[in-house]
């Protein structure tokens, strides 16, 4: 609608019916005024497209960390504290395990309401990208990106490295809902840095194209520790024989 004016003035310029001095910044103006919302809706729809896939990220990051569910399919990180045992004679005792446990807690339920602040967020700008900025989007990108870091750092590696200095005789069960867990947040992270590579691409300039990875397995490190055992008990059998 804004450039179909620009050829009737220009014929009519041609036809010496309209004074080029009076119509030029008509003109200008209408070209000006098209480049505006030609890039306001770009800017709109790219916005709109980000945040989709921003919104389905987080909501898949809720269901894997603070949805509760019934028995063994509760695959969250932090059940496990309470499943943990610290022997006496243990290489932490049971007055630091419980202090570092309800530290982990502390931090989980605070990260628990970040996280329902920053999905709220998510939310509210998807119903007004007609009136978002580019620092909105950015800002909430650089916030989840943070939020990950924070809660793989905070609790779940913090969860895992206290899980292994307990006894983990009673944790057999638990095993196979870890790697459930491993694997499901592993493949989070992947989407998760594509998306941030794709918008680092697109112009944003985002903080981070990369989140941190899981990297504590305590039952892998008992495995290997049983392992290094049993070599060095058969490498000394052999000596004495």
């Amino acid at each position: 609608m804004l450039l179909a004016p620009q050829p009737a003035l220009l014929a009519l310029i041609l036809l010496n019916k309209v004074s080029l001095y009076y119509s030029a910044p008509v003109i200008t103006g209408l070209a000006v005024l098209w480049s505006w919302f030609d890039y306001s809706g770009k800017a709109q729809r790219r916005g709109s497209s980000v945040l989709r896939k921003l919104e389905r990220l987080v909501e898949d990051f809720g269901q894997l960390n603070f949805q509760k569910a019934t028995g063994p399919s509760d695959e969250r990180i932090v059940r496990l504290l309470d499943r943990v045992v610290f022997p006496v004679n243990g290489p932490v005792s049971s007055e630091l395990a419980s202090a570092a446990t309800e530290r982990i807690k502390d931090i989980y339920f605070t990260l628990e309401l970040w996280y329902f602040s920053m999905r709220q967020k998510v939310r509210l700008l998807l119903r007004r990208t007609s009136m978002m900025i580019e620092y909105d989007l950015l800002e909430v990108v650089n916030e989840f990106t943070d939020f990950y870091t924070e809660f793989v750092e905070k609790v779940a590696e913090g969860t895992l490295q206290l899980v292994g200095r307990g006894d983990m005789a009673g944790l057999e069960s638990e095993r196979e809902s870890f790697s459930t867990f491993k694997t499901r947040l592993s493949e989070l992270r992947g989407r998760t840095n594509a998306f941030l590579q794709a918008v680092h691409d697109d112009g944003l300039p985002i903080s981070e194209t990369k989140v941190r990875a899981l990297e504590t397995d305590p039952w892998l490190n008992l495995a290997r520790a049983s392992s290094e055992l049993q070599d060095a008990a058969g490498r000394q059998n052999k000596i004495l024989s």
